[in-house]
């Protein structure tokens, strides 16, 4: 297996997500606000003193209003000859009120997500001596790897003081996930020139079949200081749980064998904001990310991501509209990020930088924002050429007074 990997990585075509998407059970995903990736791909900060951050636990409190919040994106990636496109569906949540500056909020969005394919372009030969047949053959892999882990979140998040706030989230950990590789076999022959031509024989095909379940637990607390606002936050998740069954074309599904994953699941993050004055604001962020250590067997091509580090700075500006207008305000944003991936035998640079607008439309609290995220990611063992992607995020929260209006009766 170790000498496939080493040829796959020589000489490969990807084809749907990227290349992040190569270890452990997928690409990780922490990040669904527009209104947060427009400064600088941030986590716990719109630019709204009354809009709650998706990504933020502590901050769902500033609506008064039941929400209806979802948000989806586009993903383009260049990576040598290819160009890759994915398209996904990254949150959706209601929250609403219980009591006066306290939220709950129920949703569901993805945390580990992988949908790629690898086709080897070279081919293997199998002199004759060591071929079944007696003759000579070659064969290359193609390789898919699909699903991955979800969650489905409760959130609880209240005003303590006038200046404290705390967000409590519990989310239940589940999914499934396929690993499918196909043995492509072909017959050998030579012309009279001795050109080599490859005719297919046959396909093994095998799968590793595995079921998620785990629990992530989030606390996150939030302190207004004048100008200053600060966040922290932390999250760690309970022993991962795995089923695993392996299917083979020709003996079909062996027994299923259960695994425990107990090298948790944890992050530590740091966000802090500065009010320039009531249009201007500026913000930065560290994160911190240590993913499932889990057997290589259970990981995308053996390999496990051991941390992500990052930092991220931005900055907005508020426009306040007129009291007549359809749209209340509107903001202009944009950041900086810079993360770095530590992964078995080498490392992923990720730098990039992010624009983003949004607008607070109508009186009941609507919330649109877009934004634009473009990187590049470099790797340090030169096995992947350098990724170029951008991503486009969408967000909505569409606010309506229901609560509200049952509290008053």
């Amino acid at each position: 297996m170790k000498l496939i990997y080493c040829l796959i990585l020589l000489s490969f075509s990807f084809s749907q997500t990227s290349t992040s998407s190569l270890n452990g059970f997928g690409s990780y995903v922490n990040r669904f606000d527009a209104s947060a990736i427009g400064m600088g791909d941030t986590k716990f900060f719109s630019g709204f003193s009354d809009r709650a951050n998706f990504s933020s636990s502590s901050s769902f409190w500033k609506s008064p209003f039941s929400n209806l919040i979802m948000s989806i994106d586009v993903h383009n990636y260049s990576l040598s000859d290819d160009n890759l496109v994915s398209n996904n569906f990254k949150m959706l949540s209601f929250s609403f009120p219980v009591g006066m500056n306290k939220a709950f909020s129920l949703g569901m969005n993805p945390l580990l997500r992988s949908n790629i394919s690898i086709s080897e372009s070279d081919y293997i030969f199998i002199p004759s001596q060591n071929s079944p047949t007696g003759n000579p053959l070659a064969y290359n892999t193609d390789y898919s790897f699909k699903g991955g882990i979800s969650e489905f979140y409760l959130l609880y998040s209240s005003l303590i003081t006038d200046n404290f706030s705390i967000g409590l989230r519990w989310s239940k950990l589940f999914g499934t996930s396929e690993y499918e590789y196909l043995l492509n076999l072909y017959n050998i022959s030579f012309d009279s020139n001795e050109n080599i031509s490859y005719n297919f024989n046959n396909t093994e095909s095998f799968s590793n079949n595995q079921e998620y379940s785990s629990q992530k637990y989030n606390f996150e607390l939030r302190y207004n200081l004048k100008k200053y606002e600060f966040v922290f936050s932390y999250s760690h998740t309970s022993p991962l749980e795995i089923s695993f069954t392996p299917f083979f074309d020709t003996l079909g599904s062996l027994n299923t064998e259960e695994y425990l994953v107990n090298d948790n699941l944890f992050e530590r993050d740091f966000g802090l904001k500065y009010q320039l004055n009531n249009n201007i604001g500026l913000v930065f962020e560290n994160h911190y990310y240590n993913s499932f250590n889990t057997y290589d067997f259970l990981n995308i091509l053996n390999n496990n991501i051991d941390n992500i580090k990052s930092n991220h700075i931005g900055a907005y500006f508020v426009d306040y509209k007129k009291s007549n207008s359809e749209i209340n305000k509107s903001i202009f944003k944009f950041g900086f990020f810079d993360k770095k991936y530590d992964l078995t035998g080498y490392n992923i640079s990720d730098k990039g930088f992010t624009l983003g607008y949004g607008i607070n439309y109508f009186k009941t609290k609507n919330f649109l924002d877009v934004s634009f995220k473009f990187g590049k990611k470099s790797f340090s063992n030169n096995i992947y050429s350098d990724e170029d992607y951008y991503q486009i995020v969408l967000s909505l929260i569409s606010g309506e007074k229901w609560f509200v209006n049952e509290r008053k009766k």
